[in-house]
């Protein structure tokens, strides 16, 4: 069968030679019957008409030759695109805006696959990542998200021996570093990893080795992994940096390898709780633990990663792994309740779970717009086949197929879907551009979408797929051609029509989308507009930066040295003019930082296992921050080192615990049921600490102690840069081998907090304003349409005396009626696929009022501009000149 085909594109491919050996052998045989008569006794032309009459003809017998060959389909298929090129051609208004318009839907289209391309469906750098899987020992008494419990490090080793369900087991923490930098320093993100870190992510190194199991024990870690990124900025990409070294945080590390550029694992969306500092990880060294940590039971903790040996599911890790932590679980101190259980979590559910709702909405978003797209198209395409009723009726009267006529015109549909295809990619490369502009920051690998091979086959496929769509309507409905009519007007009649049904209906379920993708964007946008108008409880033109104290400030001979070193910078950049307050804290509102704690509260009926948000602030840092004060006082300098100790609480907190009394002077325990009581000195604003969008939640302030890393606050009436400029210069000055990190506004924080939902919010709203434009276009062309071809109606209702105020009416009233069947098909799906927007709805509610109420009158407004247009036309249509043409 191979051979056949090969055969055959052989000969389509080389027909010229091969018609030039069918005519040689033709006259070879026709010679030789031509000789058989002569000899016979028949004259030479008697012998050569007998010769003729036996072979056949010549066209004939090469007709034979061909379909014996197998190429006349092909040959077909050929006249059918050089025909059909020649037909468009003729056409090019028609041709251009058929091209546009499957364009912009295919362009769009293109663009959002290559997101979910890049987000969802392209491998990750790892070996199998179906099978890695985050492993957590929650505790369901502790009334926390189980992704926070990270195994501790007794645990680990006990289930890393112990299963049977993994074929790996890593353990790993993240950490920053101080990094020398030619004349300057900077903090960059790392990962402390295990001598199976490498291993179990199956991840091979660009350069070098991966750190292994003896690289882990004390007096052996002195090694170093680097991105490939550190890799180019720091070594220019040199070949020998095998032989170099890293400095870190004071301490030298010998460069044994380079990772990937696509490897830069974790990231900051890799982790459900991971360092709000790291936003991905630019070196790896070996994470060494002392025979006391390995043995602790109640210590520290790492993430830990696995993966699943072949043939084990998640369900069967995750019996395994409860039985064993059942064991485990009665081996802890009983400091915290004795509950502790295990989870199983798939790696790719982590890492993309939470965006997958929004690719795939916004690819369903982007579908609708293609689909109004291919109904324009389709709509243009049956107008046009009215105006070839002559042509395809001659077709048809001289033998002409209806299926050979849908051949021809499917033929000119791929030649348009594909022309626009190949303008949508230029416009999808314009698009996507754009995408990468509004990244959100947190959806992960979005900056990685690009058009690549994947992308191109998808365009390729849709743009075969929309010229099926658009192209098999106007194919049947033209093709079915009434010949004895037809012959009965003597082919000057148009038997070919356009059907108007076929527009209308399509007209509608356009209408229907759109109504759609409206009330979508509508209900992203009003929750947007109150998302932005949330009282956050600080002022957004305040600047924050993190600074993170080396080991020189953890010497036990100097356990004030943190708390003197923030005073010290405190003091010297309020004495700068411009400055109005600075503070620290232990983390800024929004930075991802959390910090929670057991409580209680005296003379309240507490529960066990009460938590709240805990920060450390300096004297200052409210007034920095613009956090009101609405009872009681500030901290002073004294608070951090006189007893009794004293808190600031926030008012959720006071409505909750001290309703009916007054909080000022009330007694709280924090940490420990065997700390002291401290009492509440003042009451501030609810402040949006952790998520904007849920209301503040109770928070305990105290006064800062002195902490490894802190946040400084400063409220200033100069400009961002150049608060940024006297910070850095006045660390410079304290100790030039700090650096600040995490540099903005708070209001820039704020727009990341909302980051992802203005993604989704505006391309969303982009979608449903391109496809209210392609409906106004294609409801404006198909009333156009209409009015043409009521030319002779209305120029004849006219002479009858009909008024041309009525005229307009008669058009306006046709589109009403459309836009209506539009609205309610529209209104009846939007009720039920907006729902899928319930977990991204924020103050309202998925039946929107307001929203339900708006999408229709600016339908209605829109389509009514659109429909005055052809309405003034036909109203004034000239009788005279109408009737003359009929």
């Amino acid at each position: 069968m191979f051979r056949d085909l090969l055969y055959r594109f052989r000969t389509f491919f080389r027909r010229q030679r091969v018609h030039a050996e069918i005519d040689e052998e033709l006259q070879y045989h026709l010679e030789r019957e031509t000789e058989k008569y002569r000899q016979a006794g028949a004259s030479p032309e008697e012998a050569m008409r007998r010769a003729r009459l036996v072979i056949g003809g010549p066209e004939q017998v090469r007709q034979q030759c061909r379909e014996a060959h197998g190429t006349r389909l092909m040959d077909d298929l050929l006249q059918d695109l050089r025909y059909g090129v020649r037909t468009l051609g003729k056409s090019p208004g028609f041709t251009i805006v058929v091209i546009l318009t499957l364009a912009l839907g295919i362009g769009a289209c293109t663009a959002v696959f290559s997101v979910v391309n890049a987000v969802l469906l392209r491998s990750l750098p790892y070996g199998d990542p179906a099978h890695l899987v985050y492993l957590y020992t929650p505790n369901p008494k502790l009334k926390l998200s189980a992704e926070i419990f990270e195994p501790v490090y007794a645990d680990f080793r006990d289930l890393q021996q112990q299963s049977h369900s993994f074929a790996a087991m890593t353990t790993f923490a993240q950490s920053t570093y101080e990094l020398a930098s030619r004349d300057t320093t900077i903090r960059i993100g790392g990962a402390r990893v295990d001598g199976d870190f490498f291993r179990t992510l199956q991840s091979p190194l660009e350069l070098g080795r991966p750190i292994d199991a003896h690289d882990t024990e004390p007096g052996h870690d002195g090694v170093v992994i680097l991105s490939h990124a550190l890799w180019q900025n720091m070594f220019a990409g040199s070949m020998d940096v095998l032989t170099k070294s890293l400095r870190l945080g004071g301490k030298t590390y010998r460069i044994i390898g380079v990772m990937p550029v696509e490897f830069q694992y974790p990231h900051k969306t890799d982790l459900a709780f991971g360092n709000s500092h790291i936003a991905a990880t630019q070196v790896w060294v070996p994470f060494v633990l002392s025979p006391q940590q390995k043995a602790d039971r109640d210590g520290p903790s790492g993430e830990v990663v696995a993966r699943l040996k072949p043939g084990v599911t998640v369900a069967q890790a995750q019996a395994e792994m409860s039985t064993i932590m059942a064991r485990l679980n009665l081996l802890h101190a009983a400091v915290l309740p004795r509950d502790w259980r295990a989870l199983v979590k798939p790696f790719l559910d982590l890492v993309v779970g939470p965006v997958r709702p929004l690719m795939w909405l916004l690819l369903g978003a982007v579908s609708f717009v293609l689909l109004i797209a291919c109904g324009n198209a389709a709509n243009l395409l049956m107008a046009r086949a009215a105006s070839r009723t002559h042509e395809l009726g001659v077709r048809a009267t001289l033998g002409a197929g209806r299926s050979r006529m849908v051949r021809q015109m499917l033929t000119e549909s791929l030649i348009l879907g594909f022309a626009g295809g190949f303008v949508g990619i230029a416009l999808a490369y314009v698009f996507l551009h754009g995408l990468l502009r509004l990244n959100p920051g947190n959806i992960p690998r979005l900056n990685e979408a690009s058009l690549d091979a994947r992308v191109l086959l998808f365009t390729v496929a849709l743009s075969l797929l929309t010229s099926i769509l658009f192209g098999m309507l106007p194919a049947l409905s033209a093709s079915r051609i009434n010949l004895v009519e037809f012959l009965k007007s003597g082919g000057s009649r148009g038997q070919v029509r356009s059907s108007n049904p076929l527009h209308n209906g399509l007209i509608v379920a356009e209408i229907g989308f759109v109504v759609v993708l409206l009330a979508g964007a509508g209900l992203l946008l009003r929750s947007y507009i109150h998302v932005e108008s949330i009282r956050t409880g600080f002022s957004q033109s305040t600047v924050g930066m993190n600074i993170h104290l080396d080991s020189r400030y953890r010497q036990p001979q100097f356990p004030q040295r943190s708390r003197i070193f923030f005073q010290d910078l405190i003091g010297k950049l309020s004495a700068i003019p411009g400055i109005q307050a600075v503070g620290a804290v232990d983390g800024l509102p929004l930075s991802g930082e959390e910090d929670i704690t057991f409580f209680w509260v005296d003379g309240y009926a507490n529960q066990k296992n009460q938590w709240v948000e805990m920060r450390g602030a300096t004297p200052h840092y409210f007034s920095a921050m613009g956090t009101p004060l609405m009872e009681g006082r500030f901290f002073t300098e004294d608070d951090a080192s006189t007893h009794p100790r004293v808190v600031i609480i926030n008012e959720a907190f006071a409505k909750a615990y001290f309703h009916g009394r007054d909080p000022i002077g009330q007694r709280v325990r924090v940490g420990a049921a065997d700390h002291p009581w401290v009492t509440v000195v003042g009451v501030i604003g609810d402040v949006r600490l952790a998520h904007l969008e849920e209301a503040a939640a109770p928070q305990v302030y105290d006064p800062f102690d002195g902490e490894d890393s802190a946040s400084i606050a400063v409220r200033s009436t100069l400009p961002p840069q150049v608060v940024t400029a006297a910070v850095r210069s006045t660390l410079k000055t304290i100790d030039p081998n700090l650096a600040m990190t995490d540099i903005h506004t708070m209001g820039e924080l704020v727009s990341e907090a909302t980051a992802r939902r203005r993604f989704q919010t505006t391309l969303l709203t982009v979608f449903a304003a391109m496809a209210l434009l392609l409906v106004l276009v294609g409801f404006y062309g198909l009333l156009a349409y209409s009015v043409k071809q009521r030319t002779a109606e209305i120029g004849l209702r006219i002479a009858l005396g009909a008024p041309r105020a009525r005229v307009l009416g008669m058009i306006l009233r046709q589109g009403l009626q459309l836009v209506l069947a539009g609205l309610l098909f529209g209104l009846a799906g939007a009720v039920v696929l907006t729902r899928v927007l319930t977990s991204s709805l924020y103050g309202v509610q998925v039946l929107d009022p307001v929203t339900f109420l708006v999408v229709p009158i600016l339908l209605l407004l829109v389509t009514l501009a659109a429909s005055l247009i052809p309405g003034w036309k036909a109203a004034g249509v000239d009788p005279a000149i109408a009737l003359r043409s009929e």
